[in-house]
Formats: structure tokens, C-alpha cells, sequence
């Protein structure tokens, strides 16, 4: 992780040598644009004191209606700038006059009261753009190398949710100031802030409908695997986190067509919609690893493979989700041998139920010797009740056979992940494979992980909210 703060010290470094640059070129100048009153009949310039700030350069626009003015650092202090508008009268609508204060600061630089511009803003805007895409990429890439490290890891996760949440806020806030770039006209500071500041409500506006599919998802689902799984509170999870969804996006929604007229609650639902769209950066990163570890395959050279257990039917023979699992051992061991010659003892985990006829385990090794395994390859654990128990209880059978063996589970694919960061938790950095699942397992089993994310990393997330919410109000408070 040290690494990474000073890839992003450099980073920050680089950039900030580049904005020093192209400011070079520019030597103090500063472009504002002034709105030509129809009656004028010509313009002349004026400073108090002089000799801080002169004129460089000044056009017309092509129909004559815009006058842009160039100024120039002539030393360092602050000056009060005039335009004067000759011909224009007391009784017109236009001012004869326009005054502004131009500040000569270190490097050349002026900044402009009137309209909050300054030398060079459009460029450290840029800069700042590119240094938050920068830094994407080397968290991407340290979550990259914490995910080769540690495959199931809820660290890698939040790194790629933050990543994502800084690529499409450098993207977003790129897509503000290049128009103000490439233009002629430079716009003013102010404008481009606003633009800034209601980037996080055009992301959530535009992945409205995106969450709404995933919530209509995930509601359908809870109430299949009701139908198929019978009423429990967990499986009505999804539904909960779907009319929470559906519910967070309208408000914001809501808010920001009906409340922008006043400055403090424009305030809140900037900072509403930062957390909102972190907060969907790191649902998308959970959904993200969930099914890659889905379709994990573990290296050919493992001397166990635990296979989870969960329900069986009432006469003792293996429902389809639990045979899965089991199938997709006996194909991984059996690749394995045919690969590299090594055998690998399959361990069936799980205890009786209250409403099951035998020990998930000992249904699982029938089902096993049926298929053709020896039995001297199967070591049942059969005292566990959950996935925890499933691996602290395998573990202590295998630690007893073999010393620093190396170990992979397999379960459906919907749980590979969570099977993988609750053997992390436990300091058991084991490898996992998962069996093709029936859709409807899946959203309950994103939701879980994304839950586990956000609780087990907390006091990062917390921060990062909290941070995220600073600069919103800062960023909106600067344009009130």
C-alpha cells in the first residue's frame, strides 16, 4: 500500500509540473470577454494604480457583439481594471463602464474578481482531471496485485470501487473543461464549476434506468427463490435493497429538478449525489469480482478439494444445487489427475439439519462412490452447520493428514466469493471453483457481498464518504 501513496505522490507531482508548464507559454496572460453595448462607438482601457496589469490584446467577435481582451502581468499586486465604453450615454440600458480587480500573483498569474477566472484555470482543471484518472489506474492496478496476492479480498474489491468512482469522475469533469479548451471562448471559472458540481446528478439521472432494471431484477428474484426455496428473512433481503434502491434514486432525482432554486438544499443534493454514485462504484465492483470468482478455476495442484454443503432432499438423495457442487469437484479432481498426474482427496462438509434424513456430508460421499471415486479419496466432515464451519471444521481434518497442504473448495457459483472471503477472514488464503447456478441465486448474493464490503471496510468508507461530501459543499458553496 506504501507503494501505491507514492505512485500517487509522483503522479500528483507530474501533473502538477505539467499545469506549470503550459503555463509557460500563456506568461500571466488572461482572456475575458465583454459584451459590446450596441450604441458603443469605441473602448479604451484604464489601471489604478499602473504598470501591474497592461492589455496585450484585443479582438472583436465576428458580428461584432463580443470584445475579447487579453491581460498581462506586468508585476505583482492589485490593480483596479476599467473598460470604458465611449458613446454610451446615462440613460442606456448598458453600463459606459465595466470595473474589475486584477490580482498579479507568483508565476505571472491573474485571477479576476468579476468572474472568478484566473491564468491558466481551464489547464490545472485539465491537469487535475488527468491526475484523478492517474490515480485510477494505479488503485486499479494495486487492486490488480492485491486480487493476485489474496484472489477473494474485500480490499481489492473497494480498491476497484474506488477506481471506478475516480475514472468516471476525471471522465465526467474532462468532458466539462474541454469544450472550454478547444473553444475561443474560455468561459468563465464559475460556469465550469457548475458544470462540475451536477456531474454526480447527470450520473445518477443517466443510470436511473440501469437501476431500476437491477432492482426489478432483484425483487423478481427474492420472490422465485421464495417460491423455490421457502420464506425466510434473508430471502426477502433483495426486496428491501430494491425499494431502497428505487427509492434513494427517485429522491435524488426528485430533488434535483424540484429543489435547485434553494442554495442550501442544492447544497445537499450535490453531496447526495456524490455518496449516491460512490455508492454505485462500489456495487458495481462487488457485482464485478462476485462473477469473476464465479468462474474461477484454481491451479492443478491441489491435495483437497472441501465441497460445501447445503440442503438435501428428505429421502437423503442431493437436490441439484448441492449436486452441482459436488459434480464440479469430481470434473476439477479428475482434470487434475488427468493433467499432472496428482490426486486430490475430495472433502464433503455438512452436518444434519433438523428436516434432513442424514448428514449432508455422508449424502454427498454416497453420491461421491457412486460416481466412481475410491474411498480412500474421501474424507467427510460432517459436524458443520454453516460455511464458516464448512472450512474451519475441513481444515482441522486436513491439518491432521497433511501439513501446508494446499486446499480448494468448491460450491455454486453464486457463493464462490463469499466462500472465499470467509476462509480469508479466517487466515485460510484457499482457492475456490463454482458450479453453474440458477439466475435467481445471484442478486440475494451480490447484495450480501456488497453489504460485507461496505461493513468490513467501514472506517475507509465512512472516510471516503465523508471526503467525497466536503468537496461537494465546498465545490457548491463556491458557486452560491
Amino acid at each position: 500500500m506504501r507503494r501505491t501513496w507514492v505512485r500517487l505522490l509522483a503522479a500528483f507531482v507530474l501533473w502538477a509540473g505539467i499545469f506549470l508548464l503550459c503555463l509557460l507559454p500563456v506568461r500571466g496572460g488572461l482572456t475575458l470577454y465583454f459584451e459590446i453595448p450596441p450604441e458603443a462607438e469605441g473602448y479604451s482601457f484604464r489601471f489604478a494604480p499602473e504598470g501591474i496589469v497592461g492589455v496585450s490584446d484585443s479582438r472583436l467577435s465576428a458580428d461584432g457583439s463580443e470584445l475579447a481582451v487579453r491581460f498581462e502581468a506586468l508585476g505583482r499586486g492589485l490593480t483596479e481594471a476599467s473598460v470604458y465604453w465611449e458613446g454610451v450615454g446615462e440613460n442606456s440600458f448598458y453600463d459606459s463602464e465595466i470595473r474589475m480587480e486584477l490580482r498579479a500573483l507568483p508565476f505571472g498569474i491573474l485571477s479576476d474578481s468579476v468572474t472568478g477566472n484566473f491564468t491558466g484555470w481551464g489547464y490545472l482543471t485539465a491537469c487535475l482531471c488527468l491526475f484523478l484518472l492517474s490515480a485510477a489506474c494505479i488503485i486499479l492496478a494495486d487492486a490488480r496485485r492485491e486480487r493476485k496476492r489474496l484472489y477473494f479480498s474485500y480490499r481489492a474489491t473497494g480498491e476497484l470501487g474506488l477506481a471506478i468512482f475516480l475514472m468516471l469522475s476525471a471522465i465526467f469533469h474532462l468532458g466539462t473543461v474541454l469544450p472550454f479548451l478547444r473553444g475561443e471562448n474560455a468561459g468563465t471559472v464559475w460556469s465550469l464549476l457548475v458544470g462540475v458540481i451536477v456531474s454526480a446528478q447527470t450520473f445518477m439521472r443517466w443510470t436511473a434506468v440501469a437501476l431500476g432494471v437491477f432492482s426489478l431484477i432483484l425483487a423478481v428474484s427474492n420472490l422465485v427463490l421464495i417460491r423455490h426455496e421457502g420464506f425466510r428473512a434473508s430471502n426477502l433481503l433483495g426486496v428491501a435493497v430494491a425499494l431502497l434502491i428505487v427509492g434513494g434514486a427517485a429522491f435524488g432525482i426528485w430533488m434535483s429538478y424540484s429543489l435547485l432554486t434553494f442554495p442550501l438544499r442544492n447544497m445537499l443534493l450535490n453531496v447526495y449525489a456524490g455518496i449516491f454514485t460512490y455508492l454505485e462504484c462500489m456495487l458495481a465492483a462487488t457485482v464485478i469480482h462476485a462473477l469473476l470468482a464465479g468462474r474461477h478455476e484454481p491451479a492443478y495442484d491441489r491435495d483437497y478439494v472441501i465441497v460445501l454443503g447445503c440442503r438435501i432432499r428428505p429421502d437423503g438423495s442431493l437436490y441439484p444445487l448441492i449436486r452441482g457442487r459436488v459434480d464440479r469437484a469430481i470434473a476439477f479432481v479428475r482434470a487434475q489427475e488427468a493433467a499432472t498426474g496428482k490426486q486430490a482427496v475430495l472433502v464433503p462438509s455438512g452436518g444434519r439439519g433438523a428436516d434432513e434424513p442424514e448428514s449432508e456430508a455422508g449424502a454427498m460421499a454416497r453420491y461421491m462412490l457412486a460416481q466412481g471415486i475410491a474411498p480412500e479419496r474421501i474424507l467427510t466432515e460432517e459436524n458443520s452447520k454453516t460455511t464458516l464451519e464448512n472450512l474451519r471444521f475441513s481444515r482441522s481434518l486436513i491439518e491432521e493428514k497433511t501439513e501446508n497442504a494446499k486446499v480448494a473448495f468448491s460450491t455454486s457459483s453464486y457463493h464462490v466469493y463469499r466462500g472465499g472471503i470467509l476462509a480469508a477472514n479466517s487466515g485460510w488464503h484457499i482457492d475456490g471453483m463454482g458450479s453453474p447456478t440458477i439466475w435467481y441465486f445471484w442478486p440475494n448474493a451480490f447484495l450480501r457481498e456488497f453489504i460485507g464490503l461496505l461493513v468490513s471496510s467501514r472506517l475507509q468508507q465512512i472516510t471516503a464518504m465523508a471526503v467525497i461530501a466536503l468537496v461537494s459543499a465546498a465545490l457548491t458553496a463556491l458557486v452560491m
